[in-house]
């Protein structure tokens, strides 16, 4: 994957914060965004480090709400900015910070800016738990994931909107090469030929991908880093 020119990188989610380093309306609304979509990685990571599904869901909200609430992000450079990174890092050093403190104590005088449920994250995160991994890889693994899942949805949205959900249904398989039917089957499914039914898979996947780049573009600073993230997200989710 060849990397384009930096100048022309579009405005995103993660670029915005970074350009008002985390001051603003605009920059909150977008941290806020990142944070609620992202959270399932953190989550993963302290469940494989042994916290239980409780007390890593309140280290999670936890965290979030203090990020939140300072909007501090003047260690990030925008030029090589990764909120994949940055969360993790910053989620490293809270729990050490934690550690000193009695949370029980602390939570209830908390103004609580962010939430999550514990039982969500614990239905989110059943494949990292069922395998022995790293918390680190498990947090890789899930932000795979919730980038994957984000994309597919997106896609099966698009065909809802065009009256082809069942279209969808039928091929979605083929996207991650699980073929429940040959294209001969498909295609007497769906109305198609074969030959058909090959291009429409094409475009299926064609259309995942491009998605999939969007949505990462949401949590880098640059092209470069866009296409860096890729090749890593790409690596992590075939593994």
């Amino acid at each position: 994957m060849e990397n384009g020119p930096a100048v022309n990188f579009p405005e995103t989610q993660w670029s915005l914060v970074l350009g008002a380093r985390g001051t603003g309306a605009p920059s909150r609304a977008a941290l806020e965004t990142l944070c609620s979509t992202y959270w399932p990685p953190l989550y993963a990571f302290a469940r494989r480090a042994g916290n239980s599904p409780e007390s890593s869901a309140d280290a999670v909200q936890g965290y979030l709400a203090r990020l939140l609430a300072r909007g501090d992000l003047a260690t990030v450079s925008p030029e090589r900015g990764r909120f994949r990174s940055y969360l993790l890092s910053g989620f490293r050093n809270f729990q050490v910070s934690e550690a000193r403190h009695d949370q029980a104590d602390k939570r209830g005088g908390r103004e609580e800016t962010f939430s999550l449920d514990a039982l969500e994250g614990e239905r989110l995160v059943t494949a990292e738990l069922c395998e022995n991994l790293s918390p680190e890889v498990a947090y890789d693994r899930r932000w795979a994931q919730t980038v994957i899942d984000r994309a597919l949805n997106r896609l099966e949205a698009e065909h809802a909107t065009r009256g082809r959900r069942e279209h969808f249904e039928l091929l979605k398989p083929t996207l991650a090469g699980e073929e429940s039917a040959g294209y001969g089957d498909l295609g007497r499914q769906l109305g198609l030929t074969e030959g058909a039914v090959a291009v429409a898979i094409h475009r299926l996947r064609s259309r995942l991908r491009e998605i999939v780049r969007l949505e990462v573009a949401q949590t880098v600073g640059t092209e470069s880093d866009l296409d860096d993230e890729l090749r890593y997200l790409l690596a992590v989710w075939s593994e």
